[in-house]
């Protein structure tokens, strides 16, 4: 596999590595312990798959994949413990990297292309719903007649096997499966040129024939990706990866079934999955007691193809940021290929028209076929809410879109003809926040940020208005004060115990009609208020509005997690789940608000910092959660500002909703001040009582208490929320944050030197909080398995940081002092021709 040049930063690159090396890891690590659990073992001789002489990969596309038939075991295995061969490892790491030197540095066809589709995949199939094979132990003893915990294998068939397969037809539990669909995402553009197969073929014809000139792109791809993977390096991966010759040959139609379903542009493929689609569910989605096998294993290929096809397009089904994002780079890739004769079609002239198409005929109906399978995917509504609003607003907006990318590939033909230098691709891994502002006009990156916080600040408002239609309330039409105590500080406002509303099936999440756009005036203000929070962030490595917006988007997770229903679960018991916060938009909106600001205005220097130099900050909010105290001082005052009074009015129809509101904020604030020895203490003795003394304690009182402590662990989990993620995240987030206490010491504001306490204060930091913070997610049991999720990251990062933690500290003093000597040489340079020209 030939390794193209390529620009993009080398870190960024490795970041991208070892990202997708953690996710197929684990991935592994699933094939390997269901194998074990099974008592299986792998091949010696290893099997090989006899090729016909002349045949396509286009031809191997199986009408139905074989899928493995259910096997029955009280003890499901555990991917956490099982141990791969190290050789194993290191080559699934360095097939990855081989991968990824593979892509061509296109704007699109790119390896961050590549990864995003793989890191979509990987979410889509995470929302699986699986099901419980606890809750089948009495039926099948009964059935069968034992209650030894050895129960042998069960082939379960007929009404039984519709029962287990009932919502993934047989995928959830074949992680062979998993795996199969996660490499074809990564493999599926390798070697891209930045060229459609249609162009292509008119441009390059000799190139495309040996492939039948049809999919030109993804046939190559998988013939690569594939040839590379069979080479002697890699035979400790495969043998791990498959056992046998069935095996393996359902990792090959996996694959390829998956990579050639992105090939949505050759009509004899489109028309095969269309009347395949109608053969199958015709009759409907779910199983019955007629289904075959054969049956069942159709629309898992089906299902298989649809999961590899949104993540290819998941742009289109996320917020309009990352729409426009991505549209912007496959706008200039096909600018590039035009501009050099690899492409007929002028983008200037055909992009709107053939993107309306796009929406209109693939990805609206894609979207609209997730939603059938709505067993399969938890959030299918989300993904087709996204497209038709992306649709509407590309039908209001796509004019000026397209005038905007014209102008920028433009001003990149200019710059190209200045240097002699190719097109810079924008990468958003170089990107630094040193600059917010450029000439006064709010940056891309900045206004990125802000369109992604008013979003999701925007559903939160949306849920108010819309439960207050429901209850006939239409809003507050005079404007509501707080009067606050002033002589009483932030810190002393923490609550025991917040009210919240009782149980009202009217305005139940799933009843709530949150289709309607806000008032322009509202929607307006709202943006303002955003935009002015936004601007006062400072630019800090760590404490910035990037981490602002991570943390914001981190509780979004975490409150769709608790509003999650199952087909089986009733409004009510999502309330009771959720002790009341998942039918109150109002606290919904106080924690994603609260953590957008947790961090305005940060002096890049710890609570302790401000306490030993004494500072006005410390002085004004008596030593205690000053950083927290200090960014609800600030924003709070400018939230009750006359300029967004109709802001307010659509959100609080009483004073006391305002009180509330408040009340949620400060608590989730301060929070997240985990130093402040009263309020540690406070926490916990109020989460003995709630949780432990309180178990049957089912009064309303105990069950307000929960819901506060809930609430405030969403926001210590949001702002600790790189610890409890994968470790190239985890890695990313610890370094910014050294970064800025280094540059405290540098500026002789710190005694000590953090590489001496860095390693230890990390290790503290996952035993104290982070991973005590994960047992509780999961204690409490409201976030499914995302709270095992979690969990399970904590540890294995903690794992991590223990073995190669000292390692990585000096790698990035390394990397600062590096930077800082590049700097100083940059400035001696142009301090240099700065005098030479004015000696001129």
């Amino acid at each position: 596999m030939p390794n193209p040049p390529t620009r993009y930063n080398e870190q960024a690159i490795q970041r991208l590595v070892d990202w997708n090396s953690d996710v197929m890891v684990r991935l592994l690590k699933q094939v390997v312990a269901k194998r074990v659990a099974y008592g299986q073992e792998t091949w010696d001789v290893e099997p090989v798959l006899e090729q016909e002489e002349g045949k396509l990969v286009l031809d191997e596309v199986a009408e139905v994949i074989d899928l493995p038939m259910f096997k029955y075991y009280r003890t499901s295995p555990n991917p956490d413990a099982v141990v791969l061969p190290e050789a194993a490892e290191k080559q699934l790491r360095d097939y990855v990297a081989a991968v990824s030197n593979a892509y061509h540095d296109n704007p699109y066809h790119c390896l961050q292309h590549a990864s995003q589709v793989t890191t979509a995949l990987t979410k889509l199939l995470s929302r699986v719903v699986a099901t419980s094979l606890d809750e089948l132990d009495t039926e099948l003893g009964e059935e069968y007649g034992t209650d030894d915990d050895s129960l042998e294998d069960v082939q379960v068939t007929d009404n039984m096997a519709a029962m287990l397969h009932h919502h993934t037809f047989g995928i959830a539990s074949d992680p062979l499966t998993q795996f199969g669909l996660v490499f074809a995402a990564l493999i599926h553009a390798v070697d891209h040129q930045g060229v459609s197969n249609k162009d292509e073929l008119k441009v390059n014809p000799e190139a495309a024939a040996p492939y039948g000139n049809r999919s030109m792109v993804e046939q190559r791809s998988i013939n690569k990706a594939w040839k590379k993977l069979m080479e002697p390096e890699f035979k400790e991966l495969r043998r791990c990866l498959y056992k046998d010759e069935v095996e393996l040959k359902r990792f090959r139609q996996v694959v390829v079934n998956a990579v050639l379903a992105t090939d949505i542009d050759d009509a004899e493929l489109q028309n095969l999955r269309m009347t395949r689609w109608e053969k199958t569910f015709s009759s409907g989605v779910r199983m019955t007691g007629r289904d075959t096998l054969k049956d069942v294993n159709r629309k898992a290929t089906i299902v298989i193809e649809q999961l590899m096809q949104a993540a290819h397009i998941i742009h289109t089904m996320q917020p309009w940021i990352v729409y426009d994002k991505w549209s912007r780079r496959h706008f200039l890739e096909m600018h590039i290929a035009f501009k050099g004769e690899n492409s007929a079609s002028d983008p200037s002239a055909s992009w709107l028209k053939s993107e309306m198409d796009f929406f209109d005929n693939y990805a609206i109906p894609l979207a609209m076929q997730l939603k059938d399978c709505d067993a399969f995917v938890v959030n299918q509504d989300e993904f087709l809410n996204y497209v038709l609003k992306n649709r509407q607003q590309l039908s209001s907006l796509g004019e000026e879109l397209l005038k905007s990318m014209i102008e920028q590939a433009k001003k990149d033909d200019k710059v190209e003809e200045q240097t002699g230098s190719d097109h810079l691709i924008f990468n958003p891994e170089t990107r630094m926040l040193d600059n917010l502002h450029n000439d006064g006009k709010v940056s891309r990156h900045l206004q990125h940020l802000i369109d992604w916080n008013v979003e999701i600040l925007g559903m939160a408002v949306k849920r108010i208005v819309a439960k207050n239609n429901a209850t006939g309330d239409t809003g507050n039409k005079e404007r509501i004060d707080l009067e606050l105590d002033l002589t009483v500080k932030i810190v002393d406002e923490v609550a025991d115990v917040i009210a919240f509303p009782d149980f009202d099936a009217s305005t139940a999440p799933a009843m709530l009609d949150t289709s309607a756009e806000l008032d322009v005036v509202i929607t307006s203000q709202l943006r303002e208020f955003v935009t002015d929070i936004a601007t006062r962030f400072k630019s800090n490595p760590f404490h910035c509005l990037d981490r602002g917006t991570q943390i914001c988007m981190s509780a979004k997770k975490l409150l769709g997690r608790l509003m999650t229903k199952t087909p089986e679960e009733s409004s009510e018991d999502i309330y009771s789940k959720s002790f009341g916060i998942a039918s109150d938009p109002l606290a919904q909106l106080a924690v994603v608000f609260a953590a957008l600001i947790i961090d305005v205005d940060h002096q890049g220097i710890p609570n302790s910092q401000h306490v030993f130099e004494n500072s006005y900050l410390a002085d004004k909010f008596k030593n205690r959660c000053i950083s927290q105290q200090h960014a609800l001082d600030i924003c709070w005052g400018h939230f009750m500002h006359g300029e967004f009074d109709e802001l307010r009015a659509s959100i609080f129809s009483t004073a006391s909703e305002l009180k509330r509101f408040r009340q949620i904020v400060v608590n989730c604030i301060l929070a997240t001040d985990l130093e402040d020895d009263e309020l540690v203490h406070f926490r916990k003795k109020r989460w003995d009582k709630a949780f432990i003394a309180g178990r049957r304690d089912e009064s309303v009182e105990n069950r307000n208490r929960r819901a506060t402590i809930l609430l405030e662990m969403i926001a210590q989990s949001a702002d600790m929320f790189h610890a409890t993620q994968n470790w190239h995240l985890y890695t990313k987030w610890n370094e910014r944050h050294f970064s800025e206490m280094y540059k405290v010491y540098q500026d002789k504001r710190l005694k000590q030197d953090p590489t001496i306490f860095w390693y230890k204060s990390e290790l503290l930091f996952f035993d104290e909080h982070a991973i005590p913070l994960a047992n509780q997610l999961k204690e409490c049991g409201c976030f499914g398995n995302t709270s095992e999720e979690y969990l399970s990251w904590a540890l294995a990062n903690r794992q991590q940081w223990a073995a190669k933690g000292n390692e990585l500290v000096a790698s990035i003093v390394a990397r600062h002092l590096g930077k800082q000597i590049e700097k100083q040489r940059s400035v001696r340079f142009h301090r240099r021709v700065s005098l030479s020209a004015k000696q001129a």
